[in-house]
């Protein structure tokens, strides 16, 4: 785990123990209440061009429409385990980072993941006999002229729109992934480069039909880092997909080991938490995992975490953070 960008950490002094007991149950920021009605989540990537193709895409599920968001190419996302990571750099990890990190920047949890190269997008868009597409404009490609307007698109002409390097990429992103969830996805057994499993994404893509394109908003910090415009994208999250918004965690690094960030972030982003800060503690070599409140009111929320990951102390910090509700110090004794 590396050092994230912000530079203020959790005191972790001046802890009071509580114990190694679970205590209350509570439920998750995506359970009980209108949670029952929330959307289930797909991250999908198109790989082989050089922009970073991500979309979230969320299912209807009642009276809920099915809807997506298109991440922008400059945004800077945090990935729990490597710290502050531009989307285009997210974009060349393995399939399940992606995911984690995908689903931490939402602060709700993708159930599924679905990795397509340019070949395999061609095969869904051909097979369905084409995709209806509102082309942003008038662009020359190698597969001929296409926009504006709308227009019922090829597998090359989809994968020669994308391929463009020019601007206007992702507007025509977001237009192919409007145009691919219109009618019905044939998804083949080969198409997928990376999946957690065919048949969920199937599924979900079913359920996701006739999905509307939610915005997006960011904000540009110093002129050159963007990044989520808070409290305003929670909100637009909890909206659209019908999810409450997450608890902010701190997670440290204090065993040593690559790869903890990632897998403590993987047991909690299911259950309503989001990994604000990942970095590595003020030293290595804690036995036991330390799971601190930063108030007397996240209290219950660390024993849920302490319950979740299986190992660990909970405490009480008398030191606020100002950054998270709780901070996970990762000791020798968490496994993954």
């Amino acid at each position: 785990m590396v050092a994230g960008v912000a530079l203020v950490a959790a005191g972790i002094y001046g802890v009071s123990r509580l114990g190694d007991a679970a205590g209350d149950n509570h439920s998750g920021a995506n359970g009980g209440g209108d949670s029952l009605k929330a959307s289930e989540l797909l991250v999908l990537q198109v790989v082989g061009t050089h922009d970073p193709l991500l979309a979230v895409i969320g299912t209807g599920r009642g009276e809920r429409r099915p809807a997506f968001f298109s991440l922008p190419f400059d945004l800077t996302l945090t990935v729990p385990g490597q710290g502050e990571v531009m989307a285009a750099d997210v974009a060349g990890l393995d399939a399940e980072t992606v995911r984690v990190a995908v689903s931490n920047t939402f602060g709700a949890w993708a159930e599924h993941v679905a990795v397509l190269d340019l070949g395999g997008l061609a095969s869904v868009v051909d097979r369905g006999k084409g995709i209806r597409v509102e082309v942003p404009g008038f662009f020359v490609t190698d597969a001929g002229n296409l926009g504006p307007g709308p227009a019922r698109l090829s597998g090359e002409q989809v994968v020669a729109l994308l391929s463009l390097r020019e601007e206007g990429a992702e507007a025509r992103w977001a237009s192919v992934v409007q145009g691919l969830l219109r009618d019905r996805v044939r998804l083949g057994e080969g198409d997928l480069a990376q999946t957690d499993g065919l048949g969920g994404v199937r599924r979900m893509l079913k359920r996701a039909r006739g999905a509307a394109i939610a915005p997006f908003p960011t904000l540009s910090v110093a002129g050159s880092v963007t990044v989520p415009m808070q409290p305003d994208f929670d909100r637009q999250v909890a909206r659209v997909f019908g999810v409450r918004n997450p608890v902010p965690v701190i997670v440290q690094n204090g065993a040593g080991a690559p790869g903890l960030g990632q897998d403590v972030a993987a047991v909690l982003l299911p259950l309503g938490f989001r990994v604000v800060l990942s970095q590595n503690a003020d030293l290595f070599g804690y036995e036991r995992t330390r799971v601190v409140a930063n108030s007397n009111g996240a209290i219950a929320d660390a024993r849920r975490i302490r319950e979740a990951l299986g190992v660990g102390r909970v405490g009480v910090s008398q030191v606020p953070s100002g950054i998270g509700d709780i901070t996970i110090i990762v000791g020798e004794d968490f496994t993954g």
